[in-house]
């Protein structure tokens, strides 16, 4: 998948832009509060029809104005010949209206439609914080490679949510038991389908992460949250005394912990803020390559801040290795330099533009 086209209205600090991307490396460079990152944004609300930086979609909204809009053109990999299929998305009153051509459509399917995977600033809580942002990262991965995914994870989602109800209520023992069996039956299929994935995720890091710091010496461990020798079954009846008294349930995949392990050591201690950077990069590559094999369509990648934490040569780094994906990508910069972009590889083709005081021009392309 390549995004061909993304127009914008009343968007932050935008009256309006239109963005034709390059199929290849996209770089908007421009001064600080300049708009590059809401350009960004503008991609991930056309994508995700969320924010990855608002707290509340009515922040969106330009100052004065009531709706913004985002559409985006989307086109699939290779030389064919179907045309692009449209899609909005308008956020007005705290509301969010998709749009497949003129049809209402779903956040569902704009998700399926319109692969996406960010690298922003907030990295650095897939290393430093709570398991949620790990789990988030894998089952991204799982929503696209494995069709049973999304169905068994609402199954899953709403026997936890009707148990944890039940607690609350302070039920007796067998009227929140009635609920075992389909948190079992989906949690340990969710369970399964976890490792499946990340037994093969494990080895595309590790080949991405050659190529970004020359090491392959990344594991990554799923802890399943729960003691899987006691089966997630026992595990629930065991701890229904303390979930009583806490009032949700204890154990479950919804509790797994994905472990980073660099150079045999834990991500979260030993690796420095460039090494995270890069490592994430890495780890969004994989992902996005097995989607790109089981879709036969390549997510777009968006690079927030291309020299955070990176000097010179790992900002090079960073781009030749983006050059070796097949599919689009979107970076941005600060003090871009024609320089950084590696030369002597063909496949290297790539679109600069400059961002400023709310416009947004081609400055070259290759």
């Amino acid at each position: 998948m390549r995004i061909t086209r993304v127009a914008a209205e009343s968007l932050r600090r935008f009256e309006q832009f239109r963005f034709d991307p390059h199929p290849g490396i996209n770089i908007l460079h421009g001064a600080n509060a300049a708009g590059k990152t809401s350009v960004l944004e503008a991609v991930y609300l056309a994508s995700r029809a969320s924010s990855f930086r608002a707290r509340r979609l009515e922040e969106l909204i330009r100052e004065g104005q009531t709706l913004a809009r985002v559409q985006v053109a989307l086109a699939e990999d290779g030389p064919g010949l179907v045309p692009p299929t449209s899609w909005s998305v308008a956020v007005q009153r705290g509301e969010v209206q998709v749009r497949r051509f003129a049809e209402v459509s779903s956040r569902k399917e704009l998700a399926e439609a319109a692969p996406v995977a960010l690298v922003d600033r907030q990295l650095h809580r897939v290393f430093e914080e709570g398991p949620v942002y790990r789990r988030r990262y894998l089952d991204w991965g799982l929503f696209y490679v494995e069709q049973s995914f999304f169905p068994l994870w609402r199954r899953y989602e709403r026997a936890l949510r009707q148990r944890n109800q039940a607690l609350r209520q302070r039920l007796s023992p067998g009227q929140i038991a009635a609920w075992d069996p389909e948190l079992v039956s989906a949690g340990e299929a969710l369970q399964d389908l976890r490792r499946e994935h990340l037994a093969v995720l494990e080895k595309e890091v590790q080949l991405w992460l050659g190529r970004l710091l020359g090491t392959d010496r990344i594991a990554l461990q799923l802890a399943a949250g729960w003691d899987e020798g006691l089966g997630l079954q026992s595990a629930i009846s065991q701890g229904l005394s303390g979930d009583r008294k806490m009032g949700f349930t204890h154990a479950g995949p919804h509790r797994a912990e994905l472990k980073l392990r660099f150079e045999q050591r834990d991500a979260r201690s030993f690796v420095s803020r460039g090494q995270q950077k890069l490592l994430a990069v890495a780890m969004i590559l994989a992902q996005a390559s097995l989607v790109a094999r089981a879709r036969e369509s390549s997510p777009v990648i968006l690079l927030d801040d291309l020299e955070a934490e990176l000097s010179q040569e790992w900002q090079k780094r960073l781009l030749a290795t983006l050059a070796q994906y097949a599919g689009q990508s979107m970076v941005t910069s600060l003090e871009w330099r024609v320089g950084l972009m590696p030369v002597g590889n063909a496949s290297t083709a790539y679109r600069v533009f400059h961002v400023e005081h709310g416009n947004l021009r081609v400055a070259s392309s290759t």
